[in-house]
C-alpha cells in the first residue's frame, strides 16, 4: 500500500480497521454467522479488486483468512462487483 494518503490507501485502511472492529465486537472469524461473513468477504473482494496492486500484507491477510472461512462453509455465493 502507498505510503501517502492517497485514496485508495486511506479505502483500504478503513476497511482493515472496520475489520480489526468486527473482530472485537464479534469475537473471531469462525463465530461470525454465515450472512455477516459473506458481507465482509465481499466488501474485500470489492475493494481488492478496485486497489489491485496497491494492497498491504495485512490486507491480503486478511482477505485471505476470510476466503478460507468462506470455502470452509461452502458459501459460494458470488461477489457482487
Amino acid at each position: 500500500m502507498a505510503d501517502n494518503d492517497s485514496k485508495e490507501a486511506k479505502e483500504l485502511k478503513k476497511l482493515l480497521e472496520s475489520f480489526k472492529e468486527s473482530v472485537e465486537s464479534k469475537g473471531p472469524i469462525k463465530s461470525w454467522t454465515d450472512s455477516f461473513l459473506i458481507k465482509s468477504r465481499d466488501k474485500y473482494r470489492k475493494a481488492a479488486v478496485k486497489n489491485r496492486g496497491k494492497w498491504s500484507f495485512e490486507f491480503y491477510e486478511c482477505l485471505q483468512e476470510l476466503n478460507k472461512e468462506s470455502i470452509k462453509r461452502n458459501l459460494f455465493l458470488g461477489t457482487e462487483h
